[in-house]
């Protein structure tokens, strides 16, 4: 058997949290605003989908990310606030 690579265990991980909660991957699409095939590649570990795609599907499922350096876990970045100041910064 294959070893899977990060890609495809990520895809499978919220492949399998999207169906858990009973998520279509049609509603994951429209309120991500990607495309269907891109849901298809972030949850088959395609190699070609883009961080937009990426981030479409985490918006679309609803999930909630966070950054915090590995050596430092009290500092941590919250999604949702990356993204407000990307949209202040460039406000289209």
């Amino acid at each position: 058997m294959d070893k899977k690579n990060y890609r495809e265990v990520l895809g499978e991980r919220l492949r399998a949290f999207r169906e858990d909660r009973g998520i279509s991957a049609y509603r994951v699409a429209q309120k991500g605003n990607i495309r269907i095939d891109q849901i298809n590649a972030v949850e088959s570990g395609e190699k070609n989908y883009t961080i937009d795609a990426f981030l479409g599907y985490i918006a679309g499922s609803d999930l909630y990310m966070y950054f915090a350096e590995k050596d430092n876990t009290n500092d941590t970045h919250d999604f949702n606030e990356l993204i407000e100041k990307g949209f202040n910064k460039n406000p289209e």
